[in-house]
């Protein structure tokens, strides 16, 4: 039960990118099978598909962090030992957490303000909330697979270079 536990929380971007991507293309089928066979539209589908496709988009952030698949400019720091090029990716990265906390804390602040002064899905008749609670958790996610990607690197003896080799290796 344990390994299950752990598997799912490392796997957790996966897991969830593959259900809103698999929601999205269900959904968007069923619109254009509606609009085509039935020439009717479902107005669930369109909104429902879009807030998947918000979460998708969100849930790859954090699944790019975990596999170090981000955009990232690191051409500056190829002319430098490797022990420099780590300090500057560490130096980039330690910028990032502290625009991810901001980023963080913003979206909890959005997610209490739509509480208090409720926005309500037109179709779904939802309180949009639910849906951008997706920022702060991704976000926080973001910070949580920075340090565990940090972990994994000293636990394995922190001498090979932070910055992919070309070729995207």
């Amino acid at each position: 039960m344990k390994a299950k536990i752990i598997w799912v929380l490392n796997n957790i971007e996966e897991i969830m990118g593959a259900i809103a991507l698999a929601l999205v293309v269900i959904l968007l089928f069923a619109q254009v099978v509606s609009r085509a066979v039935f020439n009717q539209s479902i107005p669930v589908t369109e909104e429902l598909s879009r807030f998947a496709f918000l979460w998708m988009v969100y849930i790859a952030t954090s699944l790019a962090v975990k596999t170090r698949s981000h955009i990232r400019v690191t051409a500056q720091f190829k002319p430098f030992p490797v022990k420099v090029q780590n300090l500057f990716i560490m130096l980039g990265d330690a910028i990032w957490i502290v625009f991810n906390c901001v980023v963080v804390w913003y979206g909890i602040q959005l997610f209490i303000s739509m509480t208090q002064f409720p926005l309500i899905s037109p179709v779904l008749d939802w309180s949009v909330k639910w849906v951008f609670i997706i920022i702060p958790i991704t976000f926080a996610l973001q910070i949580i697979r920075i340090f565990q990607g940090y972990y994994l690197w000293f636990k394995d003896g922190a001498t090979t270079p932070l910055i992919p080799a070309e070729g995207g290796d």
